[in-house]
């Protein structure tokens, strides 16, 4: 049917039909939505129960590991085992034990009971006695738990499969014996006791490689029940996965867990699948019950559509016709109102109408003799206010825009290419232009600001980063009022955007300026005030040393005061270098060459300190405009410092990258301890007596950095491990 057609169609079913349109869409949406609700909810209950399982499976196997812990002590507390363990005794081992395990194993079900010596080898395995000793080496929970000394216990891959192991060293007068091993299985009867008590399905598979799975024990073997083989891989092994009613389940909701040994690695996955034919069938009867009730719905909404529209028509076509005369010409025609309801008042309102329009035409006949010259010398006018407007705001060095209420970005002027490179098309195009790039997608910020001006009709004036079409950050102050249309209600909002990235710039730079001079103040005071006191401490220490004889103990006393005289006069040389002026020598460098040496030249004090370190350089860093000598300065007082600070067997990790047109390096190490006031203090001389060095330039680090039109930053990612950030311009 076509417009013409419809618009001829009469009002009746022109009432009739949308009501009849809203009640079926209405019944519809209300059934959808409730089959929906439900699905989610039990979808929800389902998922919680698969996940409130493999909860419990966990804690099983938890549990299992302490239970291993506990009789592996035992059996190493026995005053017997060391000394059968030294003298590798395997036939008084099974006499005294063999009784033991077999009851361990009818009464636990424990399933291995295992002795191991010196230097990894298996001395006697009283699950498989006949079986000879051999290294096992390859078994990480035996060896970590002989190098440690402590207990180890977790999920192990062995010659009797996977299963819940735990190990306890042994020791012979202080001195290793050896370990006893306890094993849990992970096959058919674990599966099966949790199928007893959970009402579930389980199953175990054993990792054999990335995709590849083995199963070890199922507590059905029907198919249906658990997924193939070649739908496990690619699965996520942080958390579980949960599937509701897969294409090879499709009657079964199963969750996917993956377990990991006591290294964290994955070993194994768990596999715990619920029958939901049930509810299945509960949910198909829901959704014919609720479709039987909206049906009956939508035909009684109809049926008392059709007659209030019987009623509501009737006053309305004895209107048409007094509305036909009044067509005619006929002014002088008065309604007769009939009823009291709202018919009666729209023909009371039409007399009044009629009575109006004998003025108002009196009134247009007058006013059209004039209004043809006003509308000219109005029009003139504002064809000139809006030409000097537009010219103004296209050559402003601003941003000028105007976003509506739904984040339309109904105008903004050329010069938004000029500052973010984004052409104007763009942004009047994309209703998210606004919110997404101009705000950086931080929506909370965007929603807040805009109810500043939207809701409480207040303007608004804040500094923020918007990123440039390329990535760079850029640094605009925004301001924002709104706007009415017609005086009635806020339509849109108005705004300007400075750029002030370089202002922002010229303050960091002159921040750092001023920070380096104060520090090189506080140093030349502080070294001016301490030399000369220094000096005549020194030159009587060491004449008061040599007058006693070398073999006196006060010789050696004063020998001390000498030598740390001599540690704060190395201090008063790093001072007196921070404030010296120095100019920079600038050429290639490559910063990846510098750190590979300084790394070579402290390798022999790493390796001292047993410290392990870890190097992430891009080989395809661009090299940078520096003096080579003072950035390999700035590196070699940072290395040693780390050095200086490292606990022994800590972490460094040195990386590089580039950040846009900045050089970005980056040292991670762990320290002791460090206090937020040490953190402050960083480029405060160091004098450190527990390495080859006795001070460190730490300030003349700073300056270094500054001077080459960079910045340092130092912090603490944890309380043991300190980040220094160095920040470098490529050009």
């Amino acid at each position: 049917m076509t417009v013409r057609g419809l618009i001829s169609v009469s009002l009746k079913w022109k009432l009739l039909c949308p009501f009849l349109v809203l009640a079926f869409l209405g019944t519809t949406s209300l059934v959808y939505i409730g089959l929906n609700l439900q699905n989610d909810m039990i979808d929800k209950e389902e998922r919680q129960e698969l996940e409130n399982f493999f909860s419990l499976v966990l804690a099983l196997i938890d549990h299992k590991r302490e239970d291993s812990l506990a009789l592996a002590a035992t059996i190493a507390g026995n005053p017997d085992v060391p000394k059968l363990l030294v003298a590798h005794d395997r036939n008084s081992l099974i006499k005294l034990f063999l009784p033991l395990f077999k009851r361990l194993h009818k009464e636990y079900g424990v399933e291995i009971l295992h002795f191991h010596v010196p230097p990894g080898q298996s001395l006697l395995r009283l699950h498989r006695i006949d079986e000879p000793t051999e290294m096992i080496t390859y078994r990480k929970t035996i060896m970590d738990a002989m190098k440690s000394g402590k207990s180890v216990a977790g999920l192990e891959w062995g010659v009797a499969g996977l299963d819940i192991r735990g190990v306890v060293p042994i020791y012979d007068d202080g001195r290793l014996a050896g370990s006893v091993e306890i094993g849990f299985p992970l096959d058919n009867k674990f599966v099966n006791y949790l199928k007893r008590h959970w009402t579930a399905d389980f199953a175990v598979y054993e990792k054999m490689a990335k995709d590849d799975y083995s199963m070890l024990g199922a507590s059905s073997n029907h198919p249906g029940v658990f997924l193939p083989n070649s739908e496990l891989a690619d699965l996520n092994e942080q958390t579980p996965v949960i599937l509701i009613s897969p294409p090879s389940c499709p009657n079964r909701a199963v969750l996917l867990g993956h377990l990991k040994d006591y290294r964290g690695e994955v070993v194994a996955l768990v596999a715990i699948s619920r029958d939901r034919s049930k509810i299945m069938a509960r949910l198909v009867y829901s959704r014919n019950l609720m479709i039987a009730v909206g049906a009956v719905g939508v035909i009684l909404s109809f049926a008392l559509t059709y007659f209030v529209t019987i009623l509501f028509i009737k006053p309305i076509r004895r209107i048409v016709r007094a509305a036909e005369d009044i067509a005619q010409e006929k002014r002088e025609i008065r309604l007769d109102p009939g009823s009291k309801d709202e018919m009666g008042t729209l023909a009371e309102s039409i007399n009044t109408m009629l009575e109006s329009l004998k003025l108002r035409r009196m009134e247009i006949e007058d006013h059209a003799r004039t209004l043809e010259k006003r509308v000219e010398q109005r029009t003139a006018d504002l064809v000139d206010s809006e030409t000097k407007y537009r010219t103004l705001v296209e050559n402003v060095p601003l941003i000028v825009y105007r976003v509506l209420s739904d984040g339309t970005t109904e105008f903004i002027n050329p010069y938004l290419t000029e500052t973010l490179g984004y052409s104007t098309d763009e942004a009047v195009s994309d209703r998210n232009f606004w919110r997404e790039k101009m705000w950086g997608g931080d929506v909370e910020a965007y929603e807040k600001a805009m109810g500043i001006c939207f809701t409480t009709e207040k303007r608004y004036r804040m500094e923020r980063e918007v990123k440039h079409k390329d990535g760079r950050p850029l640094t605009f102050i925004d301001n924002a009022i709104a706007s009415y249309r017609n005086g009635d209600s806020i339509k849109w909002v108005d705004g300007i955007m400075m750029d002030i990235t370089e202002l922002k710039k010229l303050q960091e730079r002159a921040l750092r300026s001023e920070e380096i001079r104060i520090l090189g103040e506080i140093s030349a005071r502080v070294a001016h005030e301490i030399r000369n006191p220094l000096l005549t401490v020194g030159g009587f220490s060491r004449r008061l040393r040599d007058s006693f004889p070398e073999d006196d103990h006060r010789h050696q006393t004063a020998n001390i005061i000498v030598n740390e005289v001599a540690r704060i006069e190395s201090f008063l040389t790093i001072l007196f270098a921070s404030i010296r002026p120095f100019e920079l020598c600038l050429a290639e460098v490559d910063i990846n060459e510098l750190l590979y040496l300084w790394l070579n030249n402290l390798e022999e004090h790493l390796q001292s300190k047993g410290m392990i370190w870890k190097i992430d350089l891009p080989p395809d860093l661009p090299h940078i405009r520096a003096d080579e000598d003072r950035i390999s300065q700035v590196f070699e007082n940072i290395f040693k410092h780390a050095v200086g600070s490292m606990p022994e067997g800590g972490h460094l990790d040195i990386s590089t990258g580039q950040d846009h047109d900045h050089l970005v390096i980056i040292f991670k190490y762990q320290i002791s301890y460090i206090s937020d006031e040490d953190v402050e203090q960083y480029f405060y001389p160091h004098i450190d007596a527990g390495t080859n060095w006795t001070a460190l330039d730490m300030p003349l680090v700073k300056i270094i950095i500054h001077r080459h039109g960079g910045k340092v930053d130092v912090f603490k990612e944890t309380n043991d491990v300190l980040v220094v950030r160095i920040e470098l311009p490529l050009t």
